[in-house]
């Protein structure tokens, strides 16, 4: 069934000020639904004639004003019928949107990809990181860089967008560009994430990606050792600037807390228990999900190397951002020693690993701790390493000890093979 529409023109008189001249307003029927506008326009009241919604006369005053009201009402009838076309179901508050410029929307793909970055940028250190931004800004380069290669063209319509477009970017990311898969799924996901919103915005019929998958490698989850994180406490280094940076990176990795909120932690989130242990409570940057953490005594003694100072003040003022910290920390790797790619984030991982769970710390409780939404997410940081295999092969071991007693108590000869 097609809806009822019309558009109508009417002045907003006022009783009690008369004027010379009155504005004009412009309404919108759809279906008994109303959205009222402004024209931009004004007119004396006595040229008006109510019955058209126009003004009176053939003078170049009255031929301008109804020219400018039948360019509205051309605009708005073909917003209105592209929307039927597009959509089918119509109101007229979406007419009123189209037609105001709303409505506008990105039918080109680097179209998208440039308008969904502004709104992105103006969401920065609010709900959005800046390096959720600079991902994005590089995929829309990637991708202008492809479509140019590929296609021999400065953008395409998504429309045109089929699944064979994605498998062929996600070739042109390995083969031309030379990147690892990590970072070619991280610009696949952008991709994907923007053409989807253009479907749900109703911008294009279909989801031309809904199909298409891909597999993503898990990458090798590093920390440091027992013997390791010994190694980095007792090396002598030689500038105080990489001691601050090594102190920053341990008190890290005896707690888990992540550069970007020990960067954010401040006096009144340390907080002392009735029994005297300390404790750090606060909500991560990244989710905004809580995380409580118990200090160790190893802790306590990095945080008694910096003076203390008011409730609302950091607690390690100054601290570098977390690239100047990862080229700190591979300078400092090489002084003490140590034969891996060392880098801020490494700490939580050793955290998670080498403090928490090899020392029998259940991983719900670790969840806590690291301010995980997700359990599973977790589990990705455990890594099981082989002390941990053999403490719980020990432990299994003593139980069943009695339970069934080993075959050389029987009488019966063990070989082992190579030994």
């Amino acid at each position: 069934m097609r809806s009822t529409f019309k558009v109508l023109f009417y002045l907003k008189r006022d009783k009690n000020k008369p004027r010379k001249v009155v504005p004009v307003m412009g309404r919108i029927t759809v279906n008994g639904s109303i959205a009222q506008f402004s024209a931009k326009i004004s007119v004396p009241p006595a040229l008006w004639e109510v019955c058209g919604g126009k003004v009176r006369g053939r003078s170049v005053e009255a031929d301008r004003i109804n020219r400018h009201l039948d360019n509205i009402r051309g605009q708005i009838n073909k917003h209105y019928q592209d929307i039927c076309d597009r959509e089918g179901y119509v109101t007229a508050a979406k007419v009123k949107n189209a037609y105001l410029g709303f409505g506008n929307r990105s039918r080109t793909l680097l179209e998208a990809f440039g308008s969904y970055g502004d709104q992105l940028h103006e969401r920065l250190g609010i709900d959005r990181a800046l390096s959720t931004w600079y991902r994005y800004r590089t995929t829309g380069q990637h991708l202008a860089a492809f479509v140019q290669a590929r296609y021999r063209v400065r953008d395409m319509a998504l429309a045109e967008l089929e699944q064979s477009f994605i498998e062929q970017f996600q070739i042109y990311l390995k083969a031309s560009r030379g990147l690892k898969m990590t970072s070619v799924c991280r610009y696949l996901d952008c991709l994907i994430n923007v053409v989807k919103i253009a479907f749900n915005d109703g911008v294009i019929a279909r989801n031309p990606f809904a199909a298409f998958r891909y597999s993503e490698p898990a990458p090798e989850r590093s920390s440091l050792t027992e013997e390791e994180l010994r190694r980095l406490q007792t090396t002598p280094l030689r500038l105080k600037s990489l001691e601050r940076t090594r102190d920053l990176f341990l008190f890290s990795c005896f707690t888990g807390i992540c550069h970007a909120d020990m960067k954010a932690l401040t006096q009144q989130q340390l907080e002392q228990a009735a029994d005297g242990s300390y404790w750090i409570s606060g909500k991560r940057c990244k989710t905004g999900t809580e995380f409580v953490v118990k200090l160790l005594p190893q802790a306590l003694l990095l945080l008694a190397k910096y003076p203390s100072r008011g409730p609302a003040e950091p607690l390690f003022e100054g601290m570098a951002s977390v690239r100047c910290a990862d080229r700190a920390l591979k300078r400092i790797a090489r002084e003490c020693g140590i034969d891996k790619n060392l880098t801020f984030h490494i700490a939580r991982h050793t955290f998670a690993t080498t403090i928490s769970l090899t020392n029998g710390v259940p991983l719900e409780t670790l969840s806590k701790m690291l301010g995980h939404k997700r359990i599973t997410t977790t589990q990705i940081y455990a890594r099981v390493t082989h002390p941990m295999i053999g403490s719980a092969i020990d432990a299994v071991s003593r139980k069943i000890a009695e339970k069934y007693p080993p075959p050389v108590a029987q009488g019966v000869a063990v070989k082992i093979i190579g030994v």
